[in-house]
């Protein structure tokens, strides 16, 4: 399953280009997930203070910006600059924050930005992603992706 996420910024002025991350959510990805998920679990039972564990990780394929136009010599022929935006306002992420998006949604290139530094969260419940934009001094992470979200991902398709 792709999804899409809502993208929060450490700077309430500037989002480096990263407004929504776009993952392919496969069974692989869920599993490695859950399988973080109950590490930190156990974790919990011995040491209660611990929070949420970091793993360097490039799982996200994109962090993009809808509202970023394609410059003229490399528009997309079929609107896809703007059918984005389109798609993601009938799937209200504004207010779901998570969303599965169409197996064919693709981000045109010129709306995604340049991230350095990725990484996995894994929380109790939850799993979400982090990264630096390239030549910012800020940090954006993504909504969180629910277990039970993770858990159907992961199950074997019939």
């Amino acid at each position: 399953m792709r999804i899409a996420l809502k993208v929060t910024s450490s700077n309430e002025n500037c989002n480096g280009g990263c407004e929504f991350a776009l993952v392919d959510l496969n069974s692989e990805l869920a599993i490695l997930a859950l399988r973080r998920i109950a590490v930190l679990r156990e974790q919990k039972i011995l040491d209660p203070d611990i929070d949420e564990s970091y793993y360097w990780a490039y799982f996200v394929e994109c962090y993009f910006d809808p509202s970023v136009e394609s410059s003229d010599d490399v528009k997309e022929s079929d609107g896809a600059s703007s059918a984005v935006g389109d798609i993601l306002d009938d799937l209200d992420i504004d207010i779901d924050e998570v969303v599965c998006v169409p197996e064919n949604f693709q981000v045109p290139p010129s709306q995604c930005a340049i991230v350095e530094c990725e990484q996995m969260v894994v929380s109790a419940d939850s799993i979400s992603f982090t990264a630096i934009p390239r030549h910012a001094s800020l940090r954006v992470a993504t909504a969180e992706i629910p277990v039970t979200m993770l858990e159907t991902a992961a199950a074997p398709v019939r």
